[in-house]
């Protein structure tokens, strides 16, 4: 079923149970007033009826004939019942017969009562006379009045089913209203695909919730259409990378093959061959790395990470290697504040390169790594003293392949960076950076404190 059959049903509901209870309440008040106002008449009756039997010895002629006139006038088709008030069997068994026998007491203590029996409505009334105490009872059937009440049922019950055929219909016709810009957002999205991701849905002025949806299709878009950019981006630059090496050891091989050489000759073949391997097994372990850091992370259970710990673990595994002495650690200690949540592996992954950076890019200068502990998180900071980075170049330099133009003759694939970014950004961490040409770079990474 359709969304916009579905509110129109439920309006129509709701309306329908509204007016149910509405209109079941003004029948019943209606019923409820006829039954009032034709009580007041039979108890009009009951009166007249008394003042008839006893009190025309003591009304004068003007006025009693008036009573005869309003009596006559009054309900003449009702039913007139005169018993006389005494305590014979007779009269009491005469009495039950007519009235409930609950209620005689009543009529005895208050002097009338009124119910209703046998579809009639009746009135009993206890009159005190110089003639005696009498009860005199009046029933009638209120035949107007049920009339009218039919009357009125039947024009409630048109009234009913007309509103609910006029409530589903304009529920139809607003619901079609309201939801017209989904209709178009749909029509739109339909011609939206990889091909072109550059088109946009256009946004309604307003702050509705529609609006708001339209607005954050739009931010999808982009961000697809950013995700596509990036991955095509990717895949070149990933092709244009992997074939230099590979272009560069076939080359190699084939002149070394074109004719007999000396030994010497054949080892310094290979060592540059060698090197381009190494080059091509750093470049593809870099874009393997970058293409599982999201799978990693999610795989496996994020751990609590004593950042302390693991840069220590580095600085042992870095005083093993070229690197040795030239890593200078600030800010260590065994306070427990320097913990996080995530995946230890790919944070290794993310020190060492941003650590091995350093150093390739600062010559024989010391690397200064400082970590901090804050409230809410850890600093750790990458100072060299190396080359710097153009300031026009810092805004790409965390994209795939992305190098700093004076860092063109130092060995690199322009991926770590990138991968370090990636690595943060799924730590829900920051990295920034400052520098200036030819006195260094500071490399400044915030993870949030567990």
């Amino acid at each position: 079923m359709k969304i916009r059959r579905k509110i129109s049903l439920i309006f129509t509901a709701l309306s329908t149970i509204v007016l149910f209870f509405a209109f079941a309440f003004i029948y019943y008040l209606s019923a409820r007033n006829t039954q009032t106002d034709f009580y007041t008449r039979l108890q009009e009756k009951a009166t007249l009826t008394a003042w008839k039997y006893f009190e025309k010895d003591e009304l004068s002629n003007p006025a009693y004939n008036d009573v005869i006139d309003k009596y006559e006038k009054n309900l003449p088709d009702a039913t007139e019942i005169i018993l006389r008030a005494d305590n014979s069997g007779y009269e009491r068994d005469s009495l039950k017969k007519i009235i409930p026998v609950d209620l005689i007491p009543l009529l005895q203590r208050n002097g009338e009562i009124h119910f209703r029996a046998k579809n009639r409505q009746w009135v009993g009334l206890y009159y005190r006379d110089n003639q005696g105490n009498f009860i005199i009872i009046i029933s009638a059937t209120d035949k107007f009045g049920i009339k009218r009440q039919q009357h009125l049922l039947r024009i409630l019950g048109l009234i009913f089913l007309g509103s609910i055929f006029f409530i589903y219909m304009m529920g139809q016709f607003y619901a079609r209203r309201v939801l017209s810009p989904v209709t178009n957002i749909m029509r739109n999205v339909r011609n939206i695909n990889a091909t072109n991701l550059s088109l946009r849905l256009k946004e309604r002025k307003g702050d509705d919730e529609l609006t708001e949806l339209t607005r954050m299709f739009n931010q999808m878009l982009e961000r697809l259409e950013g995700s596509f950019t990036m991955q095509k981006n990717f895949i070149s630059h990933a092709s244009h990378e992997l074939k230099n090496p590979l272009t560069a050891i076939l080359g190699e091989t084939e002149v070394t093959l074109a004719r007999n050489r000396k030994p010497e000759e054949y080892i310094d073949a290979l060592n540059k061959i060698m090197s381009e391997a190494e080059r091509l097994e750093m470049l593809t372990k870099n874009l393997l790395a970058l293409a599982q850091t999201d799978y990693d992370l999610l795989a496996s259970n994020p751990d609590i990470i004593r950042i302390d710990q693991l840069l220590k673990v580095l600085a042992d595994h870095f005083n093993k290697t070229d690197y040795q002495g030239r890593i200078v650690f600030h800010g260590l200690s065994n306070d427990a504040s320097f913990s996080t949540k995530g995946s230890e592996n790919l944070l290794r992954i993310a020190f060492s390169n941003l650590i091995d950076n350093a150093c390739k890019f600062s010559g024989n200068q010391p690397v200064d790594v400082t970590v901090k502990g804050g409230k809410s998180d850890i600093s750790i900071s990458i100072a060299d003293r190396g080359i710097g980075i153009p300031s026009d170049e810092l805004q790409n330099l965390f994209q795939p392949f992305s190098r700093a133009g004076n860092a063109i003759t130092f060995k690199g694939s322009g991926v770590g960076l990138s991968l370090v970014k990636k690595i943060i950004d799924i730590h829900n961490g920051e990295i920034r950076i400052s520098s200036e040409v030819g006195k260094g770079t500071i490399m400044e990474v915030r993870l949030p404190l567990v």
